[in-house]
This record gives C-alpha cells, sequence and structure tokens, in this order.
C-alpha cells in the first residue's frame, strides 16, 4: 500500500494525526508513531518523520488492508423495511385484554411523558421497543415488529375451513 497516495489513506478524526492508527508524540526527527490493535494486544509498527509514513505502514498491516476494503466496498444493499403500520387505526391495532393498556405488547409502568412501553418476546428474550407518550404509539411500535405482523396477518386471515365430523363413539357401538 506504499503506492497510496496521502488522499487514499485512511483517515480518522479520532487521531491527533488525522490518520488511523497514527499518533503525534513528540516533536524531533520522528514525531509519530503507528500502532494496530491485534488480539486484545497494541502492536507498536514503528515511529516516522511524517504522519503519512506511518499511515502507510498501517494501511500495510491485515487491519489496515481490511479497513481500506470495507471502506472502499460497495455500500451493502438496502434492507427490507417493516411495512408502515403508522396508518392504522386505533380499532385496527392488535387488542389485549390481559395488557393494562389494551393493546396487545404494550403496558403502562409509570406516569409522566412517557407512560407506556412496548416489547415484544424473541427468542426467549425480551425486547423493549421504547417508551411512549400514548398507548397507540406503543401499539404501533408493536405493529411494525415481525411479532406483530405476524399478529395481524393471523388476526386477518379468513378462518379455516370446518373440520368433518367423525361418528361419536356411541353412533359407532349402534351400529
Amino acid at each position: 500500500n506504499s503506492e497510496l497516495s496521502s488522499s487514499e489513506l485512511i483517515r480518522s478524526e479520532r487521531s491527533n494525526s488525522g490518520f488511523k492508527g497514527v499518533y503525534k508524540v513528540s516533536s524531533g526527527a520522528t514525531p509519530y508513531y503507528a500502532k494496530v490493535y491485534r488480539k486484545g494486544t497494541t502492536v507498536i509498527l514503528g515511529r516516522y518523520a511524517t504522519a503519512e509514513e506511518g499511515a502507510r505502514a498501517y494501511a500495510a498491516t491485515p487491519e489496515g488492508i481490511a479497513d481500506l476494503a470495507a471502506r472502499d466496498a460497495p455500500p451493502p444493499p438496502p434492507q427490507p423495511q417493516l411495512p408502515s403500520n403508522s396508518e392504522l387505526s386505533s380499532s385496527e391495532l392488535i387488542r389485549s385484554e390481559r395488557s393494562n393498556s389494551g393493546f396487545k405488547g404494550v403496558y403502562k409502568v409509570s406516569s409522566g411523558a412517557t407512560p407506556y412501553y412496548a416489547k415484544v418476546y424473541r427468542k426467549g428474550t425480551t425486547v423493549i421497543l421504547g417508551r411512549y407518550a400514548t398507548a397507540e404509539e406503543g401499539a404501533r411500535a408493536y405493529a411494525a415488529t415481525p411479532e406483530g405482523i405476524a399478529d395481524l396477518a393471523a388476526r386477518d386471515a379468513p378462518p379455516p375451513p370446518p373440520q368433518p365430523q367423525l361418528p361419536s363413539n356411541s353412533e359407532l357401538s349402534s351400529s
């Protein structure tokens, strides 16, 4: 990566040199040092006369190569967006007689600006969706989750066809 121009090196706003992994520590002939963190250990790459030299040393490490590849990689494809349930009216949200808010996954826990919280159970873990000013806001948050979408789909699905009636034991024994 010695062929990288100064503008192509990995920049960092957190480093006092402006380059990732390169820090100015003194004045003199070699005021910059470059380092990487590898398996929980700091590895000093050396001292350098300029920040760009240190940045080139960093860019030649496996960590620097990975950073350059990640920086230059195309952005990931957009994630599919869950459908917006903000257009659901209050009467269309998922009701629950067991919840003190009247909505599935939404509970009133206090007074104040945000007395309601919404949660789902996902793979045995409680996931708190947030706190809300109204129960309806919490219900809309719940309805936008995969669990809420499944609940809405199940609620709105047509009922299953009736099962054929089998003869009872008394009917079978009388024949």
